[in-house]
């Protein structure tokens, strides 16, 4: 990788990541083209192939990206809440939400471009880049659940089970609908927060209700 595009002013070069990655959240590595993710993000695919030697090598490096800004998106987000005391599983899970759909803003396609990336079948990820994405997602969930006061959970409730549902349901949610906008990731909040307050009311002991 060319050390120039560091070199780019920051805008520039999350309009480049931004733009491949909306291109790759779309559809396969294979079918994905340098000219689509070129003319996307208005520069040449000579440019663009200036920075990063081939297709695969910005597939790669956008995949470590994607990786480290969630980890360090979620780890300012566990500190902050510890700090003020919040220790609610419903509670701290929606503000990491708001969370989350606050960086969908600012970077569109990442949240598709990763769940692409997981479930792709061109052998671009290498089973050490896939176990990766595995221990990232089991570090962020262990220590969330660690943080968090469980016992307000009837008996019997898993609550990585309950992550797990729920994170399923958020980021099938925006795959689903491509939601880019902010009324459209606003509008989708609110359904999210729906489905979590019906999860809540069933799963919580009545005298945390």
């Amino acid at each position: 990788m060319n050390q120039k595009f560091f070199n780019l002013p920051q805008e520039r070069q999350d309009l480049i990541r931004n733009s491949a990655m909306t291109e790759f959240g779309d559809s396969t590595f294979k079918k994905t083209s340098a000219d689509s993710i070129a003319k996307r993000a208005g520069v040449s695919k000579g440019l663009l192939f200036h920075y990063f030697k081939d297709k695969r090598e910005l597939y790669l490096y956008l995949f470590q990206y994607a990786i480290d800004e969630c980890m360090n998106i979620f780890n300012k987000h566990i500190l902050k809440a510890s700090y003020f005391g919040q220790t609610d599983f419903f509670q701290t899970l929606e503000v990491g939400h708001k969370v989350k759909m606050d960086m969908v803003r600012r970077h569109p396609g990442l949240f598709r471009f990763v769940m692409r990336a997981y479930y792709e079948r061109d052998s671009v990820l290498t089973p050490k880049l896939r176990k990766k994405l595995a221990d990232v997602l089991e570090e962020t969930t262990t220590t969330f659940l660690s943080r968090m006061d469980l016992h307000k959970f009837k008996d019997g409730v898993d609550p990585r089970a309950v992550v797990r549902l729920l994170t399923l349901a958020s980021e099938g949610m925006l795959a689903e609908t491509g939601a880019y906008t902010a009324e459209e990731i606003d509008r989708l909040f609110q359904e999210y927060r729906a489905y979590a307050d019906m999860l809540r009311r069933h799963l919580y002991k009545e005298e945390y209700l």
